[in-house]
């Protein structure tokens, strides 16, 4: 691993949304989340996912006190280098949540939850 890595994606496109935003991302082979998981084959990781979700309502929403040790998630796909991902972010303040997924297309890669209530 190098420190030198790029830690976050290509940002290509901002669309706001009624409820959210949603963000054009274009994944490099660097990027830091892909070395090292695992061996011989690039997957972004979960926690990468998550990560990214909850900095970029911070970021785009003003989502601040997403707690990301209450999460769900769903992995449908595997989310590879060099490829183009729309996260789309939205924030649920009635029940305390930020809602992301993570598309290729029409093609759902991963979904979750992270509540934005302090613990």
């Amino acid at each position: 691993m190098t420190d030198q890595a790029p830690r976050e994606p290509e940002i290509r496109a901002v669309r706001p949304l009624g409820d959210g935003v949603a963000l054009d991302l274009f994944l490099t082979a660097d990027l830091l989340p892909f070395q090292g998981h695992f061996p011989g084959v690039k997957v972004l990781p979960g926690v990468a996912q998550i990560h990214w979700a909850v900095m970029f309502a911070d970021r785009y929403l003003a989502v601040t006190g997403a707690v990301a040790t209450t999460f769900q998630v769903k992995f449908r796909r595997i989310i590879g280098p060099d490829c183009a991902v729309t996260l789309i972010l939205r924030h649920d303040r009635v029940r305390g949540r930020l809602l992301f997924e993570y598309r290729t297309g029409e093609q759902v890669m991963s979904s979750g939850a992270v509540a934005t209530e302090s613990p």
